[in-house]
């Protein structure tokens, strides 16, 4: 019987580890220090496409470091914090936080990502309204020149508009791309 707590991966005994939760392409532990995790992946595949991303924004503050890699795990960055949506939920939507947002798509641009998006899901908020990515997918393969599913998930926690007037007054060149398109 396989069973993955009992391996060693990259030289970290998982039994040591705190599981934080599976996903899609696979579990996340948190490292004793608590300031790294280890990503298990189930597809080579996977690691591959994240790892790629990972290391192209390595200056980007919005993104986790890489500390070590191999084809089917990564350990880097332990990004703490919020998930998006749970805080606008308790905290609402301050004018910091949807400029953080804005922000966050620019860097994408920045980057050189062909797809400006990202779930909410995988949005973190810091205790300071700084916002980080969790889990970056994609960004290379698919093109979207603006924030999709950030504008649905904000619609959903019934704060559109007010980002939308907050970008409008702060971003305005922005306002009028992201509006036409999302209606």
């Amino acid at each position: 019987m396989d069973n993955s707590v009992d391996k060693k991966y990259l030289g970290v005994n998982l039994k040591e580890c705190k599981f934080i939760g599976k996903g899609r392409q696979g579990s996340v532990y948190l490292l004793p220090d608590k300031k790294r995790i280890i990503k298990i992946y189930n597809k080579e595949k996977g690691c591959k496409g994240e790892l790629e991303i990972l290391l192209r924004v390595q200056d980007n503050p919005h993104f986790a470091k890489v500390y070590s890699y191999n084809n089917r795990a990564m350990i880097r960055e332990y990004i703490p914090g919020m998930c998006i949506k749970d805080y606008i939920r308790k905290n609402g939507l301050s004018e910091k936080l949807a400029i953080n947002l804005v922000k966050l798509v620019e860097s994408f641009k920045t980057a050189g990502f062909k797809k400006l998006d990202i779930r909410l899901a995988h949005i973190f908020v810091q205790p300071n309204e700084d916002v980080r990515v969790i889990d970056p997918r994609k960004v290379f393969e698919r093109k979207l020149n603006y924030p999709l599913k950030i504008m649905k998930g904000l619609r959903e926690l019934s704060v559109l508009p007010k980002f939308m007037k907050i970008l409008k007054e702060e971003y305005p060149d922005l306002y009028n791309q992201w509006s036409r398109k999302h209606k």
